[in-house]
């Protein structure tokens, strides 16, 4: 494996990191925005912000999970198929 097939193969494990985390963490980050402007608006215990960021994290992979799982199996299926090129 040359320097520029292995700086390709950690640009598209970066990629596909940045592409899998972003749903969940999108999610946390509208529902944290969310609970801070109506706790900022009536007051409230700031440890209850903990359960709706859960909650829209979790629905996220929910509903983006199998799309997220479809993108790593194709990255490891063709790092599978490509790895006696990279062992060379």
């Amino acid at each position: 494996m040359t320097a520029p097939e292995a700086l390709e193969l950690v640009q598209r494990v970066l990629l596909l990191t940045f592409y899998t985390a972003l749903p969940p963490l999108g999610a946390a980050f509208l529902a944290a925005l969310g609970v801070s402007f109506i706790q900022a608006r009536i007051g409230g215990d700031p440890t209850t912000a903990t359960v709706p960021k859960i909650l829209a994290a979790g629905a996220a992979l929910l509903v983006f999970g199998g799309w997220m799982v479809a993108l790593m199996s194709d990255f490891w299926l063709d790092l599978w198929q490509s790895l006696p090129e990279i062992i060379k």
